[in-house]
């Protein structure tokens, strides 16, 4: 799944370009990932199959997401669509995702180590802190790290404090993170987390206009 930066980064282009509640917005796209974790993080409510809505127990069924809570039948809130959008995401990341893993680097790695993927996440998220030291003035700093409190009123299957619990992990994890500059990012480049996030902005403006008009 993407890393919620990445979530960020995408997120902060449509709150500037469209009419969407700032708030409501941010804590949709992390939302998924709100699973509360029991006392040693072995199991979460809700399992990740449920909360990224993988019906099959497989894949993301977004288009089922989009058709239950983006209808007319339902208030609009910019919760759901943040949610959506997550789910898109996580989509688009999983493609990538393959896409290494046709990369020697990649396969070769995982083949001889099933845990080696955690090697590889550093990258992920390493790729995260540098965006972050590099652009003090993101949305994670302006917004999403200022919300102090944001009660779940959307969706049963998480608990009523699931997103704000969400919320102050994200905000500590990488506001006590350290980028190392110095090191080579072997499993992905600063490059190809711009590109993900630059063309998935492309991608989703074709979505988002379906729903609501650009400013």
């Amino acid at each position: 799944m993407a890393t919620w930066i990445a979530h960020l980064r995408i997120a902060e282009y449509f709150i500037i370009n469209y009419n969407l509640n700032k708030i409501d917005f941010l804590v949709g796209n992390i939302a998924p990932d709100s699973g509360v974790p029991n006392e040693d993080w072995s199991i979460f409510t809700p399992d990740t199959k449920i909360s990224h809505w993988k019906n099959d127990g497989k894949n993301i069924d977004a288009n089922d997401f989009l058709n239950k809570y983006l209808n007319k039948n339902i208030p609009k809130n910019d919760f759901y669509l943040g949610y959506y959008f997550h789910l898109l995401t996580d989509i688009e990341w999983e493609k990538l995702y393959q896409k290494k893993m046709l990369e020697p680097i990649y396969y070769e790695n995982i083949n001889i180590d099933k845990n080696f993927i955690w090697t590889i996440k550093k990258d992920w998220y390493g790729q995260d802190y540098i965006f972050l030291k590099n652009n003090p003035n993101s949305i994670f700093f302006t917004e999403f790290s200022k919300i102090e409190k944001y009660e779940n009123t959307f969706l049963e299957i998480f608990p009523k404090d699931a997103f704000t619990q969400k919320i102050k992990y994200i905000t500590n994890y990488y506001k006590n993170a350290e980028a190392d500059f110095k090191r080579e990012y072997l499993y992905l480049s600063t490059m190809e987390m711009n590109s993900f996030v630059d063309e998935n902005i492309i991608k989703f403006e074709k979505t988002i206009e379906t729903l609501i008009p650009k400013l």
